[in-house]
């Protein structure tokens, strides 16, 4: 990719990105000013809930995508890898979904949290959706789409389901959470049928291409690479997602609502390494495939530098003014302020690192990646129950950035014992082939 249409790609992600951040921030404002900390705590539950399901139907399936389709986003072979990627994940996302829809009064029961039913009565129904949006959105990474891509992600679809839910309060406003289930659905399906048009232009644009010249993987070596994405996945799962529940089993519903604010307040530190991840892993895939190590490392570096540079300011405003930041949520938030020191700086280690884990992943070594991110998930468990009981919500917080820095670093040891590359910027302490 040349320097100006790579300027011009991350000019185009990054305010995707920034829309999309400001989506998932402004759905926890909306929900914190209309029910509090308690609305809060739920929402963080019903969110787990939906990425865990869509997390084990799509079974690291927009990965492999963006993996193979980055390789050569001209081969027709493409069509043939998103078929099986779209039928297996619809089919075991509506079993997914059917499973939210029939045990959503004994999840309510176990977490204690009330409401949660109600709400995952549409979360139930925007499985499907949410499940297919994130496929697509690693077809379209590798098809050097990445603003489109990051618009069919979590922040794209929290940011339409701010306006639904305003619009279903108007129509039902006893609907309490009810309506922020529904409103999630409403959102999911709307941002999966606006990646239609896309989708089929670019179906429309193979007509005329050449028959396909390169090696059409088989379906088992293509469910074996969606595997090791799916483990990755699974332990992103389990640090969020399974460490929000099992937070949501340890604290009240309020403390939880801290600590989900804090969080995903925090997040949007790292908004530029997930806009970098939307546009790097592609080319790290094609530099590896041609066997361009220079260039792959350079890359690297590149984004790292990049996420530093972009996050500094507002990890500035989280450090020094945390309480003002807050505020934005409404009142009762006071307590999350330690939480959020604790979380950002763990975000800027993220951010530092840049895109070392898709460095291993592009290059073949996605099976040690998901070690790397497997143990990282167990350690944040353990923390949870080591130091919850004993801190509450800020041992919540340190728990989840130990695991979140014990995985980048993990990640740049391995990525410079095994490709000699350097991912931090500046000096390249050895690089070697």
């Amino acid at each position: 990719m040349k320097a100006g249409r790579l300027r011009g790609t991350l000019v185009r992600t990054f305010l995707a990105r920034g829309l999309a951040v400001s989506g998932s921030l402004l759905l926890i404002v909306v929900a914190g000013r209309l029910y509090g900390p308690a609305g809060v705590g739920v929402l963080a539950l019903a969110q787990s809930l939906i990425l865990g399901v869509g997390t084990l139907a799509r079974y690291g399936m927009g990965g492999a995508l963006m993996r193979y389709v980055g390789r050569d986003p001209g081969d027709p072979n493409n069509r043939i890898y998103l078929r099986r990627a779209l039928l297996t994940a619809l089919l075991a996302s509506l079993l997914g979904g059917g499973l939210l829809w029939a045990f959503r009064e004994p999840l309510e029961d176990l977490f204690q949290a009330p409401g949660l039913a109600s709400a995952l009565a549409g979360i139930a129904l925007a499985t499907p959706a949410f499940t297919l949006a994130f496929v697509l959105s690693g077809f379209f990474k590798g098809l050097r789409r990445p603003a489109a891509a990051s618009l069919l992600e979590n922040g794209g679809i929290a940011l339409g389901v701010v306006p639904f839910l305003f619009l279903l309060r108007g129509l039902h406003p006893e609907g309490e959470l009810a309506t922020l289930g529904w409103a999630y659905a409403l959102s999911s399906w709307l941002v999966l049928a606006l990646a239609a048009w896309p989708l089929w232009r670019w179906h429309g644009s193979l007509a005329a291409a050449p028959a396909a010249t390169g090696t059409l993987e088989t379906p088992r070596v293509f469910f074996a690479t969606s595997q090791a994405f799916f483990f990755t996945n699974l332990a992103v799962l389990l640090q969020s997602v399974v460490g929000i529940m099992l937070a949501g089993w340890l604290l009240a519903s309020a403390e939880l609502g801290l600590f989900k604010a804090a969080q995903q307040l925090a997040s949007a530190v790292s908004f530029v390494l997930v806009g970098i991840n939307a546009i790097f892993p592609p080319l790290f895939a094609e530099s590896y495939h041609q066997g361009r190590p220079e260039r792959l490392a350079r890359l690297a570096r590149q984004g790292a530098l990049l996420g530093i540079l972009m996050a500094a300011p507002l990890l500035l405003v989280l450090l020094l003014f945390p309480a003002a930041a807050l505020a934005l949520l409404g009142d009762g938030f006071e307590g999350a302020v330690p939480l959020l020191r604790v979380i950002a700086v763990a975000q800027l280690v993220n951010v530092a690192c840049g895109s070392v884990g898709f460095v291993l992943n592009m290059t073949g070594h996605e099976v040690l990646m998901r070690n790397i991110s497997l143990i990282c998930a167990l350690l944040s468990l353990s923390l949870f129950l080591i130091l919850i009981p004993w801190l509450g919500a800020l041992g919540a917080a340190l728990a989840l950035a130990a695991a979140l820095v014990a995985q980048n670093l993990a990640a740049v040891y391995f990525v410079w014992r095994r490709l000699g590359i350097w991912t931090l910027p500046g000096f390249n302490t050895r690089e070697h082939r």
